[in-house]
């Protein structure tokens, strides 16, 4: 017996009617009628016989339905998970972003969405930029978001937003100090990558003594009145002290954020939902 097969049965079985199954089932008497005589032909007996006007189920029909009336609820508890499912999805997000996303943008963005969407469990973590890549090609993270990421042949992007880079500095500077040294970030990064060619394209000469391929560091090197940094602009407001301004860089110099994902694996419902609210997300600096 099909799955219409025995939802009809069960409900001409309940009612003793065609008629009164028909209306359960928001269908046609002739289709309901149709239905339960295929099943009948399928089956190779009759399941109710007419007596005194009325449809009385056959011995068969009897021992069926002491199996059916569990598959019935079976189907029912399915239907219920099902819209549940739609309605409330309940899953495990993994979600990782490079550090400097993590302090500010990510956390921001994950307390919006669970306001309307409290079911939905997070695995968060923040990582450099090549873990995240190696991490959604090997599926160990669902998406992840980062700044200037390339699409490739197997990973997507999504574009959220926009940033700039600003200048970090100690505020206890005065002009007849020594000039402080310039805090380099790693060129290992897309964001290094991209202040490297800017120093080198707009001729810049700094003096470096420190690398660091850690944003907080930098910024931190910077609190402690060590030096001066270039960083995204997530980085400089959420790490400055009282010790330390941001100021403009001039010629300006911008970065994109993107959400990251493997083209070839197809989306759960809480995911999908979530990239829809990155996609709108409105984050202020």
């Amino acid at each position: 017996m099909r799955t219409r097969h025995i939802e009809v049965f069960n409900n001409v079985y309940k009612t003793g009617s065609v008629t009164s199954a028909a209306k359960l089932l928001n269908v046609s008497q002739p289709s309901v009628s149709k239905v339960l005589a295929h099943a009948e032909q399928q089956l190779g007996f009759r399941l109710f016989e007419r007596i005194r006007m009325k449809l009385v189920p056959t011995p068969e029909a009897n021992i069926l339905f002491k199996h059916t009336a569990i598959m019935e609820e079976v189907l029912t508890d399915i239907n219920q998970i099902s819209e549940s499912l739609t309605e409330f999805p309940m899953d495990k997000l993994r979600v990782s972003c490079t550090p400097s996303l993590g302090i500010d943008f990510l956390p921001k963005a994950i307390a919006g969405f669970k306001k309307n969407n409290p079911n939905v469990s997070f695995e968060i973590s923040s990582l450099h930029y090549l873990d995240l890549k190696n991490k959604i090609k090997d599926t160990s993270l669902d998406i992840a978001i980062a700044q200037d990421h390339q699409e490739d042949e197997e990973i997507g992007l999504m574009g959220l937003t926009s940033g700039k880079f600003v200048i970090l500095e100690p505020n206890n500077k005065t002009k007849n100090d020594a000039p402080l040294p310039f805090i380099k970030l790693s060129s290992r990064s897309p964001l290094g990558k991209k202040i490297e060619k800017y120093i080198e394209k707009n001729n810049i000469n700094l003096q470096s003594t420190i690398t660091s391929d850690n944003y907080q560091m930098a910024a931190a090197i910077v609190n402690n009145g060590s030096g001066y940094t270039i960083l995204d602009e997530f980085t400089a407001k959420v790490s400055q002290f009282r010790g330390s301004s941001i100021k403009p860089l001039i010629p300006k110099l911008e970065f994109t954020i993107g959400l990251m994902y493997l083209k070839e694996r197809p989306f759960a419902i809480a995911t999908k939902k979530f990239m829809e609210f990155l996609s709108d997300f409105n984050y202020e600096v």
